[in-house]
């Protein structure tokens, strides 16, 4: 039986719309703001201490806003240290927006991007089925939505 909720990715103008209205009504972009200026350091304290990488993972990267800003802070915490930063993100829209940001950014030294364009579940599903394992210094998830409408 097909599950009664759409996702969605099928419908672009949607899920930007739903990200609009979210921070309209939410304080939780404030929040996170007030996170990696405050907290995040003490957090990323110990992650790459003697390493040559680092590994970041970002699940639903979005336009790469949040993103930067704590590669930012990693990068300040460990120059001069790789920083490989894969981002899962299923909006082409938004993953155009990441790369323009980056294009534009110019503090962005040693951090090397790779974006893939698909859901979390696909990309685990993905890297299952192909045998891939990569260890990751710092997980983030931030922003994420999730919508469902009965059909």
């Amino acid at each position: 039986m097909a599950s009664p909720m759409r996702s969605l990715l099928v419908d672009p103008d949607r899920y930007l719309q739903s990200f609009r209205l979210f921070l309209e009504r939410s304080t939780e972009h404030q929040c996170m703001q007030e996170f990696v200026a405050r907290q995040l350091p003490d957090v990323i304290a110990s992650i790459g201490n003697g390493k040559s990488t680092i590994n970041v993972l970002s699940v639903g990267g979005g336009a790469g806003e949040m993103d930067l800003q704590i590669l930012s802070k990693i990068r300040a915490r460990y120059p001069g240290v790789t920083i490989n930063n894969d981002v899962i993100e299923p909006s082409a829209d938004q993953i155009s927006k990441y790369k323009e940001r980056v294009a534009q950014a110019s503090n962005l030294e040693n951090i090397k991007f790779t974006w893939h364009k698909e859901t979390a579940y696909e990309y685990e599903s993905r890297t299952n089925a192909e045998k891939k394992t990569k260890k990751w210094d710092f997980i983030h998830m931030i922003q994420v939505r999730v919508f469902a409408k009965s059909v």
